[in-house]
C-alpha cells in the first residue's frame, strides 16, 4: 500500500507543471550536453595519459587556470539566458536575437584580454614554479587554449539563444557533433595519425580551437536562419548600449562569481601541484573522474536557472519553487548512484589512466586515487545543494549574493587554510588540501539554502518591468 501511494505521487509530480516531467524534458539534453563535454575530457586526458605522465599533469593546472581566467567572461557572458528565459516566459519574443548579439560583442573583449594575458604565460607559470618539464608543457598548452578563446566564448551567448526558451534538444545535436569531431582530432594531433606530426599535449589545445571554432559556426547558421530571425529578430546585430549595460550589471557579477569559483579550485590544483608530481597526477585523474560523474548536475543545475526565469517571467513565483524542488529531487537520485559508483566501482574509473604504467608507479597512485575518491563520496553531498540553490537565485537575478559569498568562502575557506596549512606551515599534505576543498562545498551548500529560504529571490527580475 506504501510503495502504491508512493507511485502514485510520483506520477503525480512527474505529470504536473513545474514537475518532474517538464523539467526533465529540457534538463536531459542539458545533462547530456554537459556529460558529453565530460566525455570529452576524460577522454583527452586519457590519450595524454597515454602520451607521456608529463603531458597529463601539465593538462590540469594549464588547463584550470585558462578556464578560469575565461569564467569571468563565461559567467558574464553565458548569463544572456537568464535574460532570454525571462524575455521568453514574458512574450517579448523580437528582443532575444538581439540579446544574444549583445552576448557576442562581450566574447570579443573577453578573448582580446585572454590574447593579452598569453603574452605572460612563462612569467605566470614561472611563479608558479612546478617542476621544469611538467611547466614546459603548461605554457605550451595554456597558449594555445588562450588563442581559441573567442569561439567558445560566443557560443555561451549562442547556446543561450536556445537554453532560455528552453530548446535544450539542438544544443545537444551540435555538442555531439562538434565533441566527437573534437575526440577524433585529439588522437590524431596528440598520437601523430594520418600524417599528422606527434603533438602531445599541444595537439590536444588545437583540437580543442579547431571544434569550437566549428560550433560557433554551426550557431551562426541556425540561428540567423529566416524562421527564427522572423519572430526572434537575430539579424538585429546592432549594439544596444543600454542592454549591454544591464547584462554586465548583472552577468559581471555571475562571472565574479563563477571566476573566483574556479580561482579558488585552481590555487588548489596549484598548491598539489607543489606537493608533487605523484599528487598532482592522482588529483588529475580523480578530478577527471569526477568531472565525468557530476557534470550532470551542472545540466540541473542549469535547468532549473532556467525554469526560475521563466517562470518569474511570468509572475508565477509558485511554479519557480516547485521546479526547484523537482531539481533537487532529481539531483539526489543522481547522487546515490554516484557514490556508489566511487565506493563500489572505482577499478572501473581509475584503470582506464593506469594501464600503461609501470608496476611501481602503478602501486604508488592507485591507493591515492582510492582514498580521493572517498572524499568525493562526501563531497558528491554537498555539490548539489549548492548547485541547484545557487542556480535558482541566478535564475531570478540575485547574483550578487552568489558572488559575494562565493569571494568569501574563496579566500577564507580555501585560499588562506591552504597557504597558511600546506604552503608556509607545512602542517598538511594532499590528504589535508582534500579536506579543505569538501569543507568549502559543505560552507557553500548551507549558505545558498539559507538565502534560498528567505525568498527574496522571489521578488526580482533582470528585464525591465513596463
Amino acid at each position: 500500500m506504501m510503495i502504491k501511494k508512493i507511485f502514485l505521487k510520483f506520477i503525480k509530480r512527474y505529470k504536473c507543471k513545474a514537475g518532474y516531467g517538464e523539467f526533465l524534458n529540457i534538463a536531459v539534453p542539458l545533462i547530456i550536453c554537459t556529460g558529453m563535454i565530460s566525455i570529452q575530457q576524460f577522454i583527452n586526458r586519457m590519450f595524454l595519459s597515454w602520451h607521456s605522465q608529463i603531458d597529463l599533469a601539465a593538462s590540469l593546472p594549464a588547463g584550470v587556470l585558462n578556464f578560469t581566467i575565461m569564467s569571468l567572461f563565461v559567467g558574464t557572458v553565458s548569463y544572456v539566458d537568464v535574460f532570454i528565459a525571462q524575455y521568453y516566459g514574458r512574450e517579448d519574443y523580437e528582443k532575444i536575437g538581439p540579446a544574444v548579439w549583445q552576448g557576442v560583442y562581450l566574447a570579443v573583449a573577453g578573448a582580446a584580454v585572454l590574447l593579452l594575458i598569453s603574452f605572460f604565460s612563462k612569467d605566470i607559470f614561472g611563479i608558479i614554479n612546478h617542476n621544469h618539464d611538467v611547466m614546459i608543457k603548461e605554457i605550451s598548452y595554456f597558449k594555445i587554449l588562450c588563442y581559441g578563446a573567442f569561439p567558445a566564448l560566443a557560443c555561451s551567448s549562442f547556446s543561450g539563444f536556445y537554453a532560455g526558451q528552453g530548446k535544450t534538444k539542438i544544443i545537444v545535436l551540435i555538442n555531439i557533433v562538434t565533441i566527437t569531431i573534437n575526440c577524433i582530432l585529439d588522437y590524431i594531433l596528440i598520437f601523430g595519425k594520418l600524417g599528422f606530426p606527434n603533438l602531445g599535449i599541444r595537439g590536444a589545445g588545437i583540437a580543442t580551437i579547431i571544434s569550437s571554432f566549428i560550433m560557433m559556426v554551426i550557431y551562426i547558421v541556425l540561428i540567423t536562419s529566416k524562421n527564427n530571425d522572423g519572430l526572434f529578430s537575430t539579424r538585429n546585430i546592432r549594439i544596444d548600449f543600454s542592454f549591454l549595460k544591464r547584462l554586465w550589471n548583472y552577468g559581471f557579477a555571475n562571472g565574479i562569481q563563477f571566476f573566483f569559483d574556479m580561482a579558488g579550485f585552481t590555487f588548489f590544483v596549484f598548491v598539489i601541484g607543489k606537493i608533487g608530481t605523484l599528487a598532482l597526477t592522482a588529483s588529475t585523474i580523480v578530478l577527471n573522474i569526477n568531472m565525468l560523474m557530476f557534470m550532470p548536475v551542472l545540466g540541473l543545475g542549469m535547468t532549473t536557472s532556467i525554469m526560475v526565469a521563466q517562470n518569474l517571467g511570468r509572475n508565477n513565483t509558485f511554479l519557480a519553487v516547485r521546479s526547484v524542488y523537482s531539481a533537487l529531487h532529481i539531483a539526489f537520485v543522481h547522487v546515490l548512484f554516484v557514490i556508489s559508483c566511487y565506493l563500489f566501482l572505482a577499478d572501473f574509473f581509475i584503470a582506464p589512466f593506469l594501464k600503461d604504467y609501470p608496476p611501481e608507479l602503478y602501486n604508488q597512485i592507485y591507493p591515492i586515487c582510492i582514498t580521493l575518491l572517498q572524499f568525493l563520496a562526501v563531497y558528491a553531498v554537498g555539490d548539489p545543494i549548492c548547485i541547484i540553490f545557487s542556480f535558482a537565485i541566478k535564475g531570478a537575478g540575485d547574483t550578487a549574493f552568489v558572488m559575494k559569498t562565493l569571494i568569501l568562502s574563496v579566500l577564507c575557506v580555501i585560499i588562506i587554510p591552504l597557504t597558511v596549512i600546506i604552503l608556509i606551515f607545512k602542517l598538511g599534505g594532499l590528504y589535508t588540501s582534500w579536506t579543505i576543498l569538501t569543507t568549502n562545498i559543505i560552507v557553500l551548500a548551507v549558505s545558498f539554502f539559507l538565502r534560498y529560504r528567505t525568498g527574496k529571490w522571489k521578488r526580482m527580475r533582470v528585464i525591465n518591468q513596463n
